[in-house]
């Protein structure tokens, strides 16, 4: 058998690159987790690589800035089509450290990388719940007024999400316009369910969702912790949602979440549904 050739990805590598991943992701999940437009939005942000067969595209992996991601069909795997795309992505990976996610509902991911010299950090979990048919009203701490994402938000929400995010161990902003056409370029970005918390000293809170009933981002400014304003922003996207049929409501977080921010998830109603290893490795030496 004729050893896959693998090579820089193409602009027209990317549905053949999808078709991959979602071969990949659609026995572990029931469908994949992104669509091709998703899929297509960051494209060109990632440095990408494809392995062929005859022609074929058989596997793919890329990296942007500490991320790596390498899939391979099921039906190519045990010729080391997966490490030799992992160690072209770890080449063209710009920092000194890099790290992967091993959902658990695979069994030959964390071996995958460990056997590549990688070592387990942390976890992510996805969260989610069942809506009530009447969900509660959110309690708002006083001085705080709730509306959408306005355009001109963009600049202000960025710099809460920064300042919010800042103590995260793993954390790293982001350009503002790569932000922004992640964000609100992103297919399932909906700004009647982007919630601003505002008090007259600016921003205290935001929810970002998607509108399919995902919290992408939950974030309050951290001179208005233990307010209660997390609970009231989460409370306010579940009345939303369920006012506009969405039935359940996801989202992600961690184990190394400096607000253990799982403690108000869980209370309310919320349930770890699936878990990825996050994977770590130090291409070279510190320093």
């Amino acid at each position: 058998m004729a050893e896959a050739v693998v090579r820089e990805a193409r602009p027209d590598d990317l549905v053949a690159s999808y078709e991959v991943v979602a071969a990949c992701e659609s026995p572990l999940y029931g469908r994949p987790q992104l669509t091709l437009e998703h899929f297509r939005n960051t494209w060109d942000l990632w440095t990408g690589f494809t392995a062929t067969d005859r022609g074929e595209i058989v596997g793919t992996s890329a990296v942007r800035g500490d991320d790596i991601v390498v899939f391979v069909l099921p039906r190519a795997r045990r010729r080391r089509i997966g490490t030799r795309l992992l160690h072209a992505a770890e080449e063209a990976a710009p920092l000194d450290v890099v790290q992967a996610d091993a959902v658990t509902l695979e069994p030959a991911a964390a071996p995958f990388f460990r056997a590549n010299g990688y070592e387990k950090v942390y976890e992510i979990w996805l969260m989610g719940v069942e809506l009530a048919p009447e969900e509660p009203e959110p309690r708002w701490p006083e001085g705080v007024r709730v509306r959408t994402f306005r355009d001109e938000d963009a600049p202000d929400v960025k710099a809460l999400l920064d300042l919010a995010y800042a103590a995260e161990p793993d954390y790293r902003p982001a350009p503002f316009e790569e932000w922004r056409r992640v964000m609100v370029g992103d297919p399932s970005f909906d700004a009647g369910v982007w919630f601003l918390a505002e008090s007259d000293d600016g921003l205290a809170g935001a929810a970002l969702n998607w509108r399919e009933g995902y919290v992408k981002d939950l974030v309050v400014h951290p001179g208005w912790r233990r307010r209660g304003l997390g609970e009231a922003l989460m409370r306010h996207t579940f009345r939303t949602f369920r006012g506009r049929g969405v039935e359940r409501v996801t989202l992600k977080t961690d184990d190394v979440n400096p607000t253990q921010a799982w403690r108000l998830y869980e209370r309310m109603g919320m349930r770890t549904e699936r878990t990825w290893e996050v994977f770590e490795k130090r291409l070279r030496p510190a320093g």
